[in-house]
């Protein structure tokens, strides 16, 4: 198997191990613990928060560093706050303070993956960069349904041995990338200036550079509107509008991701978008009547192949933004680039959970869906309007 094989991989166990996650703390936040709306979205923060200090110095690291080396030992770090919550749920002794430290704990090992990750694919991706950013995101959203479908088990398996599996899976991922050819880092030791000049210089790139800079401020839109909602009101919706537990939260947590998986292979097969800007826009007006219309109040089916159809629409934006930034970003500079575009969804999404549980129990969950999906309405119509957003290719 190529590079690029054993490279998606070690991505795909990740993703998969983030899946299954994803669905278990939402189930121990939301089920268990029986956490009030606004603890559901400090909880669910936890996660993402980390991103927002520590992305771009991750980013700065993955620039003077040997990515896969990196990723290796990554992987296997995060299997010890798994294997921890594990033998603190086995001992009685989970609490909503235990749960949030851990989720910072996951949320920092992530802050280091993903620009690591992100630094590797370049290096392994071949002459079509689209292609495989496209095969990258089908990777990422198969792993994530498939482990949503098994944290789905928790239930009737029980949440030990799930926990127990998703250390085994990021085991897998670290042998796996293993086996990815080594390479240098963009930045020999000899020449790297100190972590913060590296920092405020990759920032200056991004800001400096329409092709990068629109993505990322998009993306933090996203983070906050969509990303942040997901995370919150999802859960909450299955428990308190549809009366489900954690197979019917799963039901609804894999749907997004096969949504985006069918869009992601659509999208590789026809060769990729030209007028990459255009897309970028239409997609997230599509989500954003798609979130509008989740608001209605759908049945529980309805809702699902709604999810499906958000998840298309999330395919477009991922993909373009992705490729935008992956071929303006400079190779001396790729790490912090591609960091400052996961901070903004990183970013994004804490900000997002927090402002979604207040918003939620104040005024409901479907009034927050609502509220969302015509924010971004009214900023992309702006964005459309007033920048050259839409000429970007």
């Amino acid at each position: 198997m190529s590079s690029y094989g054993w490279f998606t991989a070690g991505a795909t166990s990740w993703f998969t191990a983030w899946g299954m996650n994803g669905l278990v703390f939402s189930w121990l936040v939301v089920n268990v613990l029986e956490t009030e709306a606004r603890w559901v979205g400090l909880a669910q923060s936890s996660t993402m928060l980390p991103a927002l200090g520590l992305l771009l110095f991750g980013g700065a690291v993955a620039d003077r560093f040997d990515p896969r080396r990196l990723l290796i030992g990554l992987h296997l770090a995060a299997t010890l706050p798994m294997l921890a919550l594990a033998v603190a749920i086995e001992a009685g002794a989970l609490s909503l303070t235990l749960l949030i430290g851990y989720g910072l704990m996951l949320g920092t090992f992530s802050a280091f993956v993903m620009p690591s990750r992100d630094a590797l694919l370049s290096r392994v991706a071949g002459n079509d960069m689209m292609r495989a950013v496209t095969g990258m995101t089908a990777f990422q959203f198969g792993g994530q349904a498939v482990g949503s479908m098994i944290g789905g088990a928790t239930e009737s398996v029980g949440v030990v041995a799930i926990l127990a599996l998703q250390a085994l899976v990021l085991a897998a991922g670290a042998a796996a990338t293993l086996r990815v050819a080594e390479g240098q880092p963009s930045t020999k030791p000899s020449e790297a200036r100190s972590a913060l000049h590296q920092i405020l210089e990759g920032i200056r790139i991004v800001w400096g550079t329409p092709n990068l800079r629109t993505p990322v401020v998009l993306v933090f839109l996203v983070g906050v509107l969509f990303i942040g909602p997901y995370m919150v009101l999802f859960p909450l919706l299955v428990r308190d509008h549809y009366g489900g537990g954690s197979f019917e939260l799963a039901l609804l947590f894999v749907t997004f991701p096969l949504g985006t998986i069918a869009g992601s292979l659509i999208l590789r097969v026809l060769g990729g978008v030209r007028r990459m800007g255009r897309a970028l826009l239409l997609s997230l007006a599509s989500g954003a009547v798609t979130l509008v219309v989740m608001a209605v109040g759908l049945s529980f089916p309805q809702m699902v192949g709604a999810a499906v159809i958000w998840g298309l629409c999330g395919a477009v934006f991922i993909n373009t933004s992705r490729t935008l930034v992956q071929e303006a970003a400079p190779a001396e500079a790729l790490g912090r680039v591609l960091a400052a575009y996961q901070v903004g969804i990183m970013g994004g999404s804490p900000l997002g959970a927090l402002l979604s549980g207040i918003a939620a129990e104040r005024f409901g969950p479907l009034a927050t869906l609502r509220v969302a999906g015509v924010t971004m309405l009214v900023i992309i119509t702006v964005v459309a309007i007033f920048t050259d957003a839409r000429k970007m290719e």
